[in-house]
């Protein structure tokens, strides 16, 4: 035995005549130079630990050792293939070759050494399949091969080393599900298949694994929630699920974990709820970078815990071991709302959920159908006539020419390319007069309030695009594809949020509210907008109609989400002159449409709701 003697040099061939030699060590030593052939004579060698020296060169001269029991050789720059000789090593028992340069594919052959109790290959640069043949192995209880270029799935056959209790494949380029398989491995207490390119979701069975003491799947596409299952590991030490696309609350259930020491939720899209922080043995606690909205940390060992709980939904001051914890929204989080982005908040009168602006990553109150904003609490969902809630897949909107929904549910009207029309709008259709008969021409009609908050991205080289409006539109005038203010009709009243200054259409400057009428590019009456319209920041609009005397349209704009006291814009205004309703035509539809024109301007609306208040004798002047 020479383990960390300085011998140096290279391995002296006198060594070779010993051919009773049964144990031959020389670990720690800087001998350099490759394994001489002369191996091959030493038939009777039963451990051979040459571990972190500096031997180079292929490991073939090993290929005849009949009777090896143990092959330790990390931590040395051993290069070339695995030989497919190693599956002749029947009665190995330890293979280490990890800490080197072998390249190549894992030989098949190895599933033939049937003795092998421990298989360790990490950190080389071996790349191919997993060979489903290591099934073979039923005396393996460490299997190691992170750290290496492996692609391909993970076999479902290694379910079947029911002796295993360490899998280890962090770092290389599997792809795939992760197998079911696992759960039969019952003696399982490591799994670490972090770092790979691994998809779907994590198999519910994985909760069976009665010993297992810790789980690894960071930095994988992996998608879905948490199962509830992961509740029944009792012998869990660490949780390790980081930088994924798994998303939804943390299930209750990982409170059962009492034995937990290492927490590590990192990075993915996790919300609601922070997770439990019960165990008496926590020592990690990292749940960062996802949509948490709630809750409070409550350790058990302040002293021994390191917690991060930054860049999540959380708002204001988080107690956590009885300090005061700032807690700043990250972008994409909701500002005001308060809870995760898209759940429902009760911050919004408990009739809404949270949104996030496209521009600002600010949070927006969208209501549900038949409730709108408050006017004077704008994150309050308050009941009204109607209300149409600009949601993804929702049944009452219904999207024209270029118009798309967002994944957070904004309604993106133009997408930033030149020459877009999209238009949005309630449905089903509403009626504003009640006409009782030919003879009263408008009968009774109905004053408004629409609420809604939206967004214009700065046109081509800062100049604005064409603007959006909010307009209502007789309903027999539909054709499938109402685009601009020209397109609604003759029988439509539209408000312009305009960003360009056109002479021909008597424009006051390129930055102004207008009130048209008629689908006319020339505005009846027009204002300048108090603020920036197209800075991509987010706008609040409330538009009021009073259907008493002439009839008045009053329109308020603010960056606020409050509405302000004076309004920007007012105009007298005869519905009953503009859509022109009879007995049988009195349906009207309301919404939005926006043109980029030269421009390449984004046109988004983030929330949106409309009611009917006060009627009238309706005026024909």
């Amino acid at each position: 035995l020479l383990l960390v003697c300085e011998v140096t040099g290279t391995i002296p061939d006198a060594l070779f005549s010993l051919e009773q030699l049964n144990i031959l060590v020389l670990s720690g030593n800087p001998v350099t130079g490759n394994l001489p052939m002369g191996f091959s004579r030493l038939t009777n060698l039963e451990l051979l630990y040459l571990a972190n020296n500096r031997l180079s060169g292929p490991i073939t001269p090993l290929s005849n050792l009949p009777r090896l029991k143990e092959l330790f050789l990390p931590q040395n720059s051993f290069s070339g293939s695995l030989p497919s000789e190693l599956g002749n090593f029947t009665a190995l028992t330890c293979l280490d070759l990890s800490y080197n340069l072998l390249s190549g594919s894992i030989p098949s052959s190895m599933g033939n050494m049937a003795s092998l109790q421990r298989l360790e290959l990490l950190y080389n640069k071996l790349t191919g399949t997993i060979p489903a043949t290591l099934s073979r192995l039923h005396s393996l209880t460490y299997l190691d091969l992170a750290s290496n270029r492996l692609t391909g799935s993970i076999p479902d056959s290694i379910g079947f080393i029911s002796a295993l209790k360490f899998l280890g494949l962090n770092h290389n380029l599997l792809h795939g599900s992760i197998p079911a398989s696992l759960a039969s491995l019952q003696q399982l207490e490591r799994l670490t298949l972090g770092d790979n390119q691994l998809s779907g979701g994590i198999p519910a069975v994985l909760g069976d694994l009665p010993v297992l003491q810790n789980l690894v799947l960071f930095s994988n596409p992996l998608s879905g929630s948490i199962p509830t299952a992961l509740g029944k590991l009792t012998n869990l030490l660490g949780l390790f699920i980081t930088d994924n696309q798994l998303h939804g609350t943390v299930p209750s259930t990982l409170s059962n974990l009492s034995k937990l020491q290492e927490l590590f939720l990192r990075g993915s899209q996790f919300s609601g709820r922070l997770p439990s922080a019960s165990s008496p043995s926590l020592t990690q606690y990292r749940v960062g970078g996802n949509f948490f909205s709630h809750g409070e940390v409550k350790f058990r060992n302040c002293s021994a815990v390191v917690w991060d709980t930054s860049g999540n939904c959380l708002a204001g001051s988080l107690r956590v071991c009885g300090r005061a914890s700032n807690q700043r929204p990250a972008a994409g989080c909701a500002s005001f709302c308060g809870v995760e982005v898209g759940a429902a908040d009760p911050l919004c009168g408990g009739h809404g959920y949270c949104s996030v602006n496209a521009f600002t990553a600010a949070g927006e109150c969208v209501c549900d159908p038949n409730y709108m904003l408050n006017s004077s609490n704008s994150n309050a969902c308050v009941s009204g006539a109607v209300g149409a809630s600009l949601a993804s897949g929702s049944a009452y909107v219904s999207l024209r020419g270029s118009a798309s929904v967002l994944s957070n549910g904004s309604i993106l009207l133009t997408g930033g390319a030149p020459n877009q029309q999209g238009a949005a709008f309630a449905s089903p259709v509403m009626r504003l007069f009640h006409i009782p008969d030919k003879r009263s021409p408008c009968g009774t009609q109905l004053g408004f309030l629409a609420a809604f908050s939206f967004a214009m991205s700065p046109g081509g080289q800062g100049r604005g695009g064409e603007g959006l409006a909010f307009v209502v539109a007789a309903a027999s005038s539909e054709k499938g594809a109402i685009v601009g203010l020209g397109g609604v009709g003759r029988r439509s009243v539209g408000v312009e949020f305009d960003s360009v200054l056109s002479v021909k259409h008597s424009d006051p400057n390129d930055n102004h509210v207008g009130v048209n009428v008629g689908g006319s590019p020339v505005s009846l009456a027009s204002a300048t907008a108090p603020l920036i319209l197209n800075d991509a920041q987010t706008k609040h609009a409330w538009i009021h109609y009073d259907p008493t005397s002439a009839g008045t349209l009053r329109v308020f704009l603010s960056s606020d989400p409050v509405q302000p006291l004076t309004p920007t814009l007012t105009a007298s205004v005869s519905l009953c002159s503009a859509l022109k309703p009879t007995a049988s035509d009195s349906l009207f539809l309301f919404g939005f449409v926006a043109l980029s024109g030269s421009q390449p301007q984004r046109h988004a609306i983030f929330s949106w709701s409309f009611t009917t208040g006060m009627s009238a004798e309706a005026s024909t002047s």
